[in-house]
């Protein structure tokens, strides 16, 4: 479950896995294995919500950290939640999938 992401690598919710915002974060789902997990930081659902499999990571923080204010020493702490989402199989590497053979969900 030790993922490591790519800052020049673009990620995006996997095609199997839905989330819903909740009060205190978010629930998401996995249909294929039927598991269900919490984050429990809203930043992190928004994150999740950003990442559009067109942009790279990189590019993605920047601009989320940016928008939202937040300090530079956020970043680290996003790539690590991407990193730990993607091992778990909820974000998918889009440079290792083409769009085109990803169902949107």
């Amino acid at each position: 479950m030790n993922a490591t992401v790519e800052l020049a690598a673009c990620y995006r919710l996997a095609p199997n896995v839905a989330i819903r915002p909740e009060r205190f974060g978010g629930l998401v789902y996995r249909y294929d294995n039927r598991r269900l997990y919490f984050l429990q930081s809203h930043q992190l659902v928004d994150l999740v919500s950003y990442l559009d499999g067109r942009r790279s990571l990189r590019d993605v923080l920047d601009e989320f950290l940016r928008l939202r204010d937040l300090p530079s020493t956020a970043h680290e702490t996003l790539v690590a939640a991407v990193a730990r989402l993607t091992g778990l199989g909820i974000l998918t590497d889009c440079t290792a999938t083409p769009l085109s053979q990803v169902r949107e969900g």
